[in-house]
């Protein structure tokens, strides 16, 4: 048993917050995988369940923080990006010092256009869901304004008193502050999200083969010529 599934089986039962530092849910389990290394985190969310990888979990002292998903899918990408395109580049490399043969070139250049095609549906995706996330957010923050709006009108004819009002503003300001935050950090992942650039093989430099000399003919003169 690894010792971050030790010190993680201390937060079963107790809430957890998200990077932007809102509560989410509360711990229910930790999972290992086949090899006894953790796997993931549940969450109650309320009445719903959701599983986090191992990568989104961070411990920061007492607190255990879940980063995302659409952060991860957003890294993750960049870095199989970022090392296709650098092999290309190193491919080329080799191929002009003559560091490799040309039909190998050709082989493994086959191979990572084959990974930048399925990079091309991933970013596709991506952008699609990174877009319907910000709809979701700008739809969850009108929400908590209008709600808000309604606590406001109760405190201001008196319905509300002060402390419970301050108490319920701070709460979904704060709610309001983080998820535009994240709202900010999405639109900024979005311009950084580069488009998988498609290679072109080089043009291989062929020498052409000499044609064959042409034949000698050789002709004999008889006495009879």
């Amino acid at each position: 048993m690894s010792l971050q599934y030790e010190a993680l089986q201390r937060f079963i039962g107790k809430p957890a917050r998200d990077t932007y530092r809102r509560y989410i849910g509360y711990v229910v389990g930790v999972t290992l995988d086949p090899d006894g290394q953790l796997h993931s985190v549940g969450v109650d969310r309320g009445g719903s369940f959701e599983e986090f990888s191992r990568a989104q979990i961070i411990v920061e002292g007492d607190t255990l923080i879940l980063v995302p998903s659409w952060k991860i899918e957003a890294e993750n990408f960049k870095k199989d990006n970022d090392l296709t395109q650098r092999r290309f580049r190193a491919l080329d490399e080799l191929l002009k010092s003559q560091e490799i043969p040309s039909h190998v070139y050709e082989e493994l250049c086959q191979q990572y256009k084959d990974s930048l095609t399925k990079l091309e549906e991933a970013h596709k995706n991506l952008i699609e869901s990174l877009n319907r996330k910000i709809s979701d957010l700008e739809h969850h923050v009108k929400n908590l304004e209008r709600f808000l709006g309604h606590l406001k009108v109760q405190h201001k004819t008196g319905e509300l008193g002060d402390e419970t009002y301050k108490l319920a503003s701070d709460y979904l300001i704060s709610v309001i502050n983080s998820t535009i935050n994240e709202k900010r950090d999405i639109e900024a992942t979005l311009n950084s999200l580069t488009v998988p650039q498609n290679q072109e093989y080089p043009k291989l430099e062929v020498k052409e083969e000499r044609s064959p000399a042409e034949p000698l003919v050789v002709r004999l003169q008889t006495d009879e010529e």
